[in-house]
């Protein structure tokens, strides 16, 4: 029968359309199964970052520069997944520096950027965490014939070469050599060994630069570097005319004690670093130049290393350094000579520097005006260099003030109503050509 014929096809459809509708509604009315959080996003990918002390000035511009990029995700192919630091403080303690990398295997630390404390300990703490299948990116100090990932660090070629140039600068026109202490950061310390390498040979053909002293001191301490100078200006190696430093902390005790001794007018200082202290120095007319190795930058490149090899095992970089039987890739980050005409680059980093609104002497020579407390001030070059600029400032006696500059040294100063003359310019103002007696 037609009819019956019809239902009979009808039945078996509408068994598969309920059997559909029961399968694609899950059993006991059951909602869809929503992706969990990691395959939506990702693990986060931790980093550590163990510095050999977290209060120098330049860790702490690294600090902020990579927290700053922390809660940022990934880049290429790394969308969604963030970025967590483990901050790690040595102290300037070996010891603590190595227990502190131990306990890292088991907080899922796929990276570490280094910053050993001690240099002779670095190469056993790289193959520690090697082999605990961690990657090692080290700081400024590349620990010998070790297996590191990655290699970050300022030219420490180009930094002796612009000390050198800074010091040839003030040079022109004396007629005895400039006699320079250089003061040095621990015998360990790569980056201040190749500066002062760098130094001496820029200086080697220059006959008109002495090095009279080479001294490297224990950890960097400043204190020590205070001792050193203050033995140097006593000795009877005669008179200095420069102190050069590895470290701006050593030229800021440097630039220290020379102020108390009244010798900062006269005695140039260079350092590298441009940490606050220096900085503020610097921008004080109290120090004349710094090598600022843009620990900002450094920090950046650091971050994209870490998180490069921690989620890819790659990072970018730009050329290999040969460390024993390893090629290690490597990226050198560029530095810059600031002297106090361009004190105002380093606000950006440790905001207003005082000493900005005063008047500046020119060429960048670190003398301030009026610091002799008298009618003229021999800083600019009277006193650091010749062929350069003098400060002059003028009081009267019912208290008005006048300030100028002009080019040279000022070698007498006469006034016109017949009261007498006097030379120039205290302490600078015959510098120049006593540098060699």
């Amino acid at each position: 029968m037609p009819g019956q014929k019809q239902k009979n096809r009808i039945f078996p459809f509408a068994l598969i359309l309920i059997g559909l509708s029961a399968l694609l509604c899950g059993c006991g009315g059951g909602q869809p199964q929503k992706k969990p959080p990691a395959e939506a996003g990702g693990e986060k990918i931790n980093i550590a970052v163990s510095l050999a002390d977290m209060e120098r000035d330049g860790n702490q511009v690294i600090k902020k520069t990579m927290s700053d990029r922390q809660g940022q995700v990934g880049r290429q192919g790394q969308a969604g997944r963030q970025v967590n630091i483990v901050w790690l403080d040595a102290k300037n303690d070996p010891a603590q520096q190595e227990k502190d990398l131990d306990q890292l295997a088991n907080q899922k630390v796929k990276a570490v950027v280094l910053q050993p404390a001690d240099a002779s300990a670095g190469p056993g703490l790289v193959r520690k965490l090697a082999q605990a299948n961690i990657k090692v990116i080290v700081l400024d100090t590349l620990p010998a014939d070790s297996p590191v990932d990655g290699y970050i660090a300022s030219d420490h070629a180009r930094t002796g070469e612009l000390q050198a140039r800074y010091l040839a600068s003030m040079v022109r026109g004396r007629s005895a050599p400039l006699k320079v202490v250089v003061l040095q950061g621990d015998r360990n310390d790569q980056a201040s060994r190749e500066i002062t390498s760098s130094l001496l040979e820029n200086l080697r053909a220059n006959a008109m630069i002495q090095v009279v002293l080479v001294k490297d001191h224990p950890g960097g301490d400043p204190q020590a570097a205070t001792a050193t100078l203050a033995q140097a200006l006593t000795s009877a190696a005669g008179r200095i005319d420069a102190v050069v430093a590895t470290d701006s902390r050593l030229a800021a005790a440097a630039a220290e004690i020379l102020k108390s001794r009244g010798l900062n007018d006269r005695v140039i200082t260079i350092g590298v670093g441009a940490g606050q202290k220096a900085s503020k120095a610097l921008a004080d007319g109290e120090h004349d130049a710094e090598v600022d190795i843009m620990p900002e930058m450094m920090a950046q490149y650091a971050y994209d290393a870490a998180v490069g090899l921690a989620s890819t095992g790659h990072w970018e970089y730009d050329r290999q350094v040969g460390n024993g039987n390893f090629d290690v890739p490597a990226k050198i980050t560029p530095v810059r000579l600031i002297t106090r005409d361009e004190s105002y680059l380093l606000e950006q980093r440790w905001g207003k520097l005082a000493g900005q609104g005063g008047n500046q002497a020119g060429g960048g020579s670190g003398s301030s005006s009026g610091s002799n407390g008298g009618s003229s001030s021999g800083g600019g070059a009277g006193g650091k260099g010749e062929g350069k600029k003098t400060t002059v400032r003028i009081t009267t006696k019912e208290g008005k003030t006048v300030e100028m500059q002009i080019d040279g040294e000022i070698k007498k100063i006469e006034t016109l109503d017949g009261t007498g003359g006097g030379s120039g310019g205290g302490e600078g103002g015959g510098a120049g050509g006593a540098g060699g007696g």
